[in-house]
This record gives structure tokens, C-alpha cells and sequence, in this order.
């Protein structure tokens, strides 16, 4: 028997690996989409929003949707990978070389999202073609105010915007407005091709430390106070 559990070990382990890349090619091809970011206020707490990232990046892809926001000269970024299967999305906060992620509960928005308490939608026959990517327009009500976003069907991803308050729409936003902790943005395409990207990106790095969702909020929330 001490023999034998050796090789059941090996193949085990063997075919675990085979289901593995299976489930995760070496490679992806993705939707690729870079919004340009306008900030709704002159400030976000203590933050003048004049010096902040101008663009986000997003890959659309058949597993897993990745957001990007990147600055100071590489010193900050936050990440927002959702697992498109399990309805999980895991937030990556770097800091000056503090390196951190939390994972969210199934359906559960990311850590510092804001989302209004109410929101309905009306589609409406409008359409635009927004950084190459024809559009058709929503209406959106929060009880407290109302605005458009825009949807595409120029490419399909299954839950595409599960980072974001509008998870009940199935199809990838070219325009929108989201608040992460003190900030509002409004994010509108600018960039759309196709790309292959390596699966790697989906993966979190070893040299990040998980954290709890209070305390990845209070990280995300101090960037925009002098305390």
C-alpha cells in the first residue's frame, strides 16, 4: 500500500492540473475597453480629483471581467477581478508597495462600491456610438435622481457588470456613472478592440495579503482623507 500512494498521489495531482487548465487556458481572448474617467466633483473627501487617474481599463472575457485604475506613476492601483462563474469579485488595492485583496460574497459588490438603496430602468430607442461601440441609452432612476447610461451589444459577456450597481443588466456598459468610498465618476468609452491576454492577469499575486472587507474599505477610504 505505501508503494501504491505515491503514484495515486501523482495522479491525482495530475489530473487536478489537467482540470485546471481546462477551466483556465494559458491564454484568453478578451474584450478590451478603456474608459476615460470624469470626475463629478472637484474633490473626493480631501482629494483634489484633478490629480487622479484619467482612464480606466477593463478586459471582458468568457471567465472573468478585470477592471483597472492606475497611477502615481505605477506607486497606486486598484483592481476588481470578477469571477464571472461563482459571481465573486475579489478587489486588489496596491499602495507604495502595500499590497492587499479582499474577496466579496457571491453577488455581493465589490469593497467601497456605493450603490443607491433604489434603481429602476427604463430602456429606452435612443442609441449613439460611443468610443466605437454602438450604444443604445438607459434611463436610470434612484429615487433621488435620474440619469443615462449606455449598454452595448456589440460584443456579449455573461454578467458583465458585476463590479458595479447595475448587475441586473446583462450587457456591457460603453457609459455609466459609479462612486467608489468618497469618489464619483463618470466613465465613458474611449478605446474598444479585441485582444488575447494572458490568463495570469486573473490571478492573485502571491505578494498580496488577504484582508477583510471593513478593513479593505477603511484602506480605500483613507486615500481620500489626510488622517
Amino acid at each position: 500500500m505505501s508503494r501504491k500512494l505515491p503514484i495515486i498521489f501523482l495522479l491525482l495531482s495530475t489530473l487536478l492540473l489537467i482540470s485546471c487548465r481546462r477551466i483556465l487556458p494559458e491564454t484568453m481572448e478578451a474584450h478590451y475597453v478603456q474608459y476615460k474617467i470624469e470626475y463629478m466633483e472637484d474633490t473626493a473627501g480631501d482629494v483634489p480629483t484633478r490629480i487622479l487617474p484619467s482612464t480606466m481599463q477593463s478586459w471582458y472575457t468568457e471567465y472573468f471581467v478585470l477592471t483597472k485604475i492606475q497611477g502615481f506613476f505605477n506607486q497606486f492601483s486598484l483592481i476588481q477581478i470578477a469571477n464571472l462563474k461563482d459571481r465573486k469579485v475579489t478587489t486588489l488595492l496596491n499602495v507604495f508597495g502595500n499590497k492587499v485583496y479582499y474577496r466579496s460574497g457571491q453577488g455581493e459588490l465589490p469593497a467601497s462600491i456605493v450603490a443607491p438603496e433604489h434603481l429602476s430602468f427604463t430602456n429606452t430607442r435612443e442609441s449613439s456610438v460611443i468610443g466605437g461601440l454602438h450604444s443604445r441609452r438607459v434611463e436610470v432612476d434612484t429615487g433621488v435622481e435620474k440619469f443615462n447610461i449606455y449598454y452595448t451589444d456589440d460584443f456579449s459577456v455573461r454578467r458583465p457588470n458585476l463590479s458595479t450597481p447595475y448587475g441586473s443588466i446583462d450587457k456591457p456598459l460603453s457609459d455609466f456613472t459609479i462612486q467608489l468610498s468618497y469618489l464619483k465618476m463618470h466613465l465613458s468609452c474611449k478605446l474598444y478592440e479585441e485582444r488575447v491576454v494572458e490568463s495570469a492577469i486573473f490571478i492573485i499575486p502571491d505578494e498580496y495579503r488577504p484582508v477583510s472587507r471593513p478593513v479593505m474599505e477603511e484602506f480605500i477610504n483613507s486615500l481620500f482623507t489626510k488622517d
